[in-house]
C-alpha cells in the first residue's frame, strides 16, 4: 500500500480526461450537433468508474470522507455536463 499516492495521481489524470470527454460532448450539444445516446452512456460509465475506483483508493486515508464528498460532486458535475439538454 505504499503506492497509494501514485494510484490516486493516475485517478486524477483519468478524472481530468473524463472532464475532457464530457466537455467534448457538451460542446457538441451546445453547437446543436446530433449527439447519440451511446457516447453519452459510454462517457457516463467511464466517469462513474473512475470516480468509484478513486474513492476506493482514497478510502484508506484519514480524509476519506472529504474525498467521498469531492467525488460525489465531480460525478454530479460530469453527469450534468453530459446529460443536460442544449440551453435555449
Amino acid at each position: 500500500m505504499e503506492n497509494n499516492e501514485i494510484l490516486y495521481l493516475s485517478m486524477v489524470i483519468f478524472t481530468c480526461y473524463g472532464f475532457n470527454l464530457a466537455q467534448g460532448l457538451r460542446a457538441a450539444i451546445n453547437r446543436g450537433d446530433t449527439v447519440r445516446i451511446t457516447p453519452k452512456i459510454l462517457c457516463s460509465i467511464y466517469c462513474i468508474s473512475v470516480s468509484i475506483i478513486a474513492s476506493t483508493i482514497a478510502s484508506n486515508t484519514s480524509f476519506s470522507d472529504l474525498f467521498a464528498y469531492l467525488h460525489i460532486f465531480i460525478i454530479l458535475f460530469q453527469m450534468a455536463m453530459i446529460w443536460y439538454p442544449k440551453p435555449n
